[in-house]
């Protein structure tokens, strides 16, 4: 004799096998409140020295479980979890939107895989470094090395708009790192391509992680191109790699680059230069690993760096998971457009006396003064 179920028993009998085939429905809600947002810049003038009053960052947010979504600035920076750590990653050159976003994808997730159940506010500054698509040329790893560090400038402000009890950690590769290390000099009270704050950023803690660095190793040291970056980390990862075969050609491209950060990592005499602070930099080995590759797929694709780079990526604090959620902060029917930020004066190179600044030993770096 068979008993035919009815309508409601049936119902019930297919959300318990949905429940044992697919796990907690919970569980999967929580999973898909979190995400990543991406931050581009291509709205914002790219040429060397500009000083624009305004940022029109273009602002997008990715839930686990969606589709991706134009957001506004204001609402990203709602949405940010204050007592969470945040990472702002930046890519090389030779990179367009498309595969900017489908690395943003595979990094958010080899990220959280270094260190499952921790809350990160996840951040992607992509900027216009494509143009050497055409080739590797001299007059392009040129051009990509000015607009990679005019849009330090524009990541110097970014961070300064980061809730100041989260801990930032700066991940770039390749010409991002130069991204990164201008930022840091920029925020240092510095001058980026001629450019220089009106009022330096206040203290904070961050870090960084640089792979594939396609800077010179001595651009770190005090009064050198990004002199002050190092004064504004807590500690600062480089991940070496000598058999880098696109950076063994990076010299080539002009007499400045020198040898790369990332294939020499700090020569003996840029410890001394650095003094104290040559203990804030901290080297790792990846040669073995990565081999004479260069592109940032190779990185991530290894989830052994992904768990090293974890205490730098979400610093002291190690909050255990718990609301990181866009939706739980934000009106998604809001407007998302993105607000123009007024920024503070911003002095370029001819509008500022930049006092010259004898040589100091490092000790005294955080108290080097740019005077107007």
């Amino acid at each position: 004799m068979f008993i035919i179920p009815s309508r409601t028993g049936l119902l019930i009998a297919i959300a318990l096998f949905a429940v044992l085939l697919l796990g907690s429905p919970v569980g999967a809600e929580k999973n898909c409140q979190a995400g990543y947002w991406i931050v581009n810049t291509y709205d914002i003038s790219q040429e060397e020295g500009a000083c624009p009053s305004r940022l029109k960052f273009r602002c997008y947010y990715k839930p686990n479980c969606g589709k991706m979504r134009r957001v506004s600035y204001s609402q990203m920076q709602r949405s940010l979890n204050p007592a969470a750590a945040t990472c702002i990653m930046v890519h090389g050159s030779s990179v367009g939107v498309d595969t900017a976003i489908m690395d943003a994808n595979n990094t958010y997730s080899w990220i959280k895989k270094g260190a499952p159940g921790c809350a990160l506010n996840m951040i992607f500054f992509v900027w216009p470094g494509d143009e050497s698509l055409l080739g590797f040329t001299s007059r392009n790893v040129k051009k990509n090395g000015i607009i990679a560090a005019q849009n330090g400038i524009y990541l110097g402000h970014l961070i300064d708009r980061i809730p100041s009890s989260s801990p930032v950690c700066l991940l770039g590769h390749s010409h991002g790192a130069r991204t990164v290390v201008a930022a840091l000099h920029y925020r240092g009270g510095g001058r980026v391509n001629g450019v220089c704050k009106g009022n330096r950023s206040g203290k904070r803690p961050c870090r960084a992680v640089l792979a594939a660095a396609a800077i010179n190793h001595m651009w770190l040291n005090p009064n050198n191109k990004y002199g002050l970056a190092v004064s504004q980390v807590d500690k600062l990862l480089n991940i070496v790699n000598r058999r880098d075969m696109a950076l063994a050609l990076y010299p080539l491209a002009a007499v400045s680059n020198g040898r790369a950060f990332a294939k020499t990592g700090l020569t003996r005499s840029d410890k001394k230069k650095l003094g104290h602070y040559a203990c804030r930099v901290h080297e790792l080995d990846a040669t073995s690993v990565i081999g004479f590759r260069h592109t940032w797929p190779n990185y991530y694709g290894r989830p052994e760096l992904a768990k090293i780079i974890a205490p730098y990526v979400y610093s002291k604090g190690r909050h255990r998971h718990h609301s990181n959620s866009y939706t739980d902060n934000v009106d998604s029917s809001q407007e998302s457009t993105d607000a123009e930020i007024v920024l503070p004066e911003l002095l370029a190179a001819d509008e500022v006396t930049v006092a010259k600044v004898p040589a100091i030993p490092p000790v005294a770096l955080d108290q080097t003064v740019i005077t107007k």
